[in-house]
């Protein structure tokens, strides 16, 4: 199930990332009343890699030894609930009318958006269009948060390990599927010491949450 996981994820990283794009908030957005659906995605806790491995070297390094870190912080840190409430009070007092898209996100079966695109406009990966009518939405606020461990290698050598937040957060026009605001929001923090101290790898688990909360304080100051 965990392996199930892990590839949904790089998916949504493929995704999201194949045509990164960086927005800065429509200022004419934010002065006019809509209704948007504010739609969080939170990955479960995975390990992510970084630095020089081959095919071999991923091979022969699941990283299954961190698998009890990870559930432990899905268990203590979950931020899902917590996101929705702060994204749902920030776009209230813009004075949007908030909708919660309580829909399971999968990554392998969204439609991508293909249409024609005008000049001088960015527009999301993902066709969130349909959104529009299901629940009769102007916009739609799509959070997507990836996180856990970053584990440093060479080869087969862990050269070192980090809590990792990365926040993909789009702000969709549903009128034609263009962005109002796009940004990418990567925090990692180094874990120095011994991290595998059980049962509660306090080490790791805290720098996991300090990575999670250095970057939802970005985020709370995204819509200005």
């Amino acid at each position: 199930m965990k392996n199930i996981n892990f590839y949904t994820v790089i998916a949504l990283l493929l995704l999201l990332t194949s045509c990164q794009v960086q927005v800065p908030m429509n200022a004419e957005y934010l002065k006019k009343p809509s209704r948007v659906g504010l739609y969080v995605n939170v990955s479960e806790p995975q390990k992510y890699r970084e630095g020089s491995q081959g095919l071999l070297d991923l091979a022969l390094t699941s990283g299954d030894k961190y698998q009890p870190v990870l559930d432990l912080a899905k268990k203590q840190l979950d931020p899902k609930q917590k996101l929705i409430d702060m994204y749902s009070e920030i776009l209230r007092s813009k004075g949007k009318e908030v909708v919660i898209i309580d829909e399971k996100f999968d990554p392998k079966n969204v439609q991508k958006f293909k249409d024609e695109k005008a000049e001088g406009k960015k527009y999301s990966n993902i066709d969130f269009r349909p959104l529009k009518d299901k629940y009769q939405i102007d916009e739609v606020a799509f959070i997507n948060l990836n996180w856990g461990l970053m584990i440093s290698y060479y080869s087969m050598i862990e050269t070192g390990r980090a809590g990792y937040v990365n926040f993909d957060n789009r702000l969709v026009n549903l009128a034609d599927n263009s962005l109002y605001f796009a940004n990418d929001n990567m925090k990692n923090i180094p874990i120095n010491g011994k991290w595998n101290v059980g049962p509660n790898y306090e080490n790791a688990i805290n720098k996991i949450s300090e990575t999670l909360n250095q970057a939802i304080e970005v985020e709370k100051n995204l819509y200005k």
